[in-house]
């Protein structure tokens, strides 16, 4: 019992914890696909990339990355890594 009472607090915890991404700065998070920044909470849809950790504002702006990830990539807002960005 006293496993499973730490198990749900640790879940607990988690669910709270801010969204991460590499498109995520000060507060705000940029989303490629609506070409616009909103509050960090409202970027709750993450997806891991080629190693890294994308965060986006909605299901259809996540859905609309995986159909053609090259051409956001290319946006500097968005990864601000040149190393990681396509050519």
């Amino acid at each position: 019992m006293r496993v499973l009472a730490m198990v749900f607090l640790l879940a607990a915890g988690c669910a709270g914890a801010p969204p991460s991404g590499v498109n995520l700065r000060d507060g705000r998070g940029y989303c490629p696909i609506c070409t616009d920044w909103h509050d960090v909470a409202a970027m709750k849809w993450p997806l891991e990339f080629r190693g890294r950790t994308y965060a986006f504002c909605d299901a259809n702006c996540r859905a609309a990355f995986l159909k053609d990830p090259e051409k956001y990539l290319k946006d500097p807002e968005f990864d601000p890594t040149p190393s990681r960005r396509s050519p």
